[in-house]
């Protein structure tokens, strides 16, 4: 695992939705909701514990990195696709601007 300490925080959110078999995992930083991490099991939306606000700008940009989305006009779609020990961990990303929620549906197959 890296020693970056936002790399780490971000797979480990990755990480956490997809055992807790998450649907949909949702990463917001905007002045009127605050920094939230949310993600959708059976139906049901939980919260995360919330990360520091400082963070979850550079959680997003991570997420973009880890689905290799260019820089540059939004909106944005891709795919990250995690090596995990019981195999892989497949999410499709969806940013519609830099300051807007970034939204990650699980892809099981």
């Amino acid at each position: 695992m890296s020693n970056n300490p936002t790399k780490r925080f971000t797979l480990l959110v990755l990480f956490q939705a997809w055992q807790d078999n998450a649907t949909e995992l949702v990463v917001v930083c905007s002045p009127e909701l605050g920094a939230r991490i949310r993600y959708r099991v059976a139906g049901n939306l939980y919260e995360m514990s919330p990360p520091p606000a400082y963070i979850v700008r550079d959680v997003i940009a991570e997420l973009g990195r880890l689905a290799g989305l260019p820089d540059g006009a939004f909106p944005k779609e891709g795919i990250i696709d995690l090596k995990l020990s019981t195999g892989h961990a497949k999410w499709k990303i969806h940013m519609a601007s830099a300051d807007d929620e970034c939204i990650l549906t699980a892809i099981r197959e």
